[in-house]
């Protein structure tokens, strides 16, 4: 089996230079060959680094998969949970999310980051969407005093319904109140609720039919 360096000082320079926040260090690897040669053929595809797609692979291991096999997490295609949220009523699939969100989130999130918190929350997000997961993408922006989280999918109304019920539940659990709309391929959480937020506006058309339950706060 050849011997790999996974240092960009081995690797020929590619087009576009990619930097990394997080510090790096230099260390010797045996792999398999034709793993070698399925590195060097995905690096020339992309036109990046043999050395980025190894950091790439190594961080999915360590940050997901390695937790996602004491989890029992399986993988399947979007497809597959459509047709699986098509056999449900809107009311199972609210049910569903709404234990999901209460028995499950925290415990996961928990054993991931080691604390159950709103940043710890963003990071499984940001996980189970596009980084990890590919359950959904998912974009978070923050302005004044009001957080704006986004969950978009492709999946149908029951999806959403799914998804807005476990993050109502979650966000139960930390206390925070929040407006929830959904539509049927997205889930739109805003917190703490502001009523001067667009979607809150009596004549934006549909917002009736978008506006969840908001979540209460604790006193």
């Amino acid at each position: 089996m050849p011997e790999r360096v996974l240092s960009p000082l081995k690797q020929p320079r590619p087009r576009t230079a990619i930097r990394s926040s997080y510090e790096s260090t230099t260390r010797t690897l045996r792999i398999d060959k034709d793993v070698d040669q399925k590195l060097g053929e995905i690096a020339g595809n992309e036109r990046v680094s043999m050395n980025v797609i190894a950091n790439k692979a190594l961080r999915r291991y360590v940050d997901w998969e390695a937790n996602a096999e004491k989890f029992g997490t399986v993988t399947t295609s979007s497809s597959t949970i459509k047709k699986f949220f098509d056999y449900l009523t809107d009311d199972h699939a609210k049910e569903m999310g709404k234990w999901w969100g209460e028995n499950q989130v925290p415990g996961i999130i928990t054993f991931y980051f080691k604390k159950f918190d709103f940043d710890s929350v963003l990071k499984a997000l940001e996980f189970l969407g596009a980084q990890y997961g590919r359950a959904f993408t998912f974009e978070h922006s923050f302005e004044g005093k009001t957080h704006t989280l986004i969950v978009k999918h492709d999946m149908g109304f029951k999806a959403s319904a799914f998804y807005a019920e476990a993050v109502k539940a979650a966000f139960a659990h930390l206390g925070l109140g929040t407006d929830i709309f959904v539509t049927d391929d997205a889930v739109i959480a805003i917190s703490p609720p502001d009523p001067a937020h667009p979607l809150n506006r009596s004549n934006v058309e549909g917002t009736t039919d978008l506006k969840y339950a908001s979540t209460k706060q604790r006193s």
